[in-house]
């Protein structure tokens, strides 16, 4: 359990600004998750996200290789939840209902809607414990 009584997450990180992906771990882990993938791109996060080991990926939308929905469709098929962050005025465009994402952010985000986001999804996935 997280600090604040909430479930501790195992959570993959896409992001291809180094600065940007180093704040959001770290941010992620002062709420008490955990950080098990921190990649540069979507074709990282394919190769090394594994669903016994990760609840939830956060994917940014615009990244190198493999963009963000393509990557997302990918991690979806391997049965872990994917929510969109991203800074990219396109981002607001993506309609979830119709992406392999279950929600959407955008940056900056708040500890209190990453926490909101983290909780739904939990919640929402088979088998909500993960484990």
């Amino acid at each position: 359990m997280a600090e604040n009584g909430q479930p501790r997450a195992r959570i993959a990180v896409a992001e291809d600004e180094l600065e940007v992906r180093s704040t959001f771990v770290r941010l992620l882990e002062c709420l008490g998750h955990s950080v098990v993938c921190s990649v540069s791109n979507g074709q990282e996060l394919i190769d090394q996200c594994r669903p016994e080991e990760v609840d939830l990926a956060f994917v940014d939308l615009d990244m190198p290789v493999v963009d963000g929905l393509a990557a997302a469709e990918a991690i979806s098929e391997k049965g872990i939840p994917v929510i969109l962050i991203s800074g990219h005025p396109d981002a607001r465009q993506v309609v979830v209902e119709n992406e392999p994402v279950v929600a959407r952010i955008s940056k900056p985000a708040t500890p209190d809607e990453l926490q909101r986001v983290i909780r739904k999804v939990l919640a929402d996935k088979p088998n909500a414990d993960g484990r």
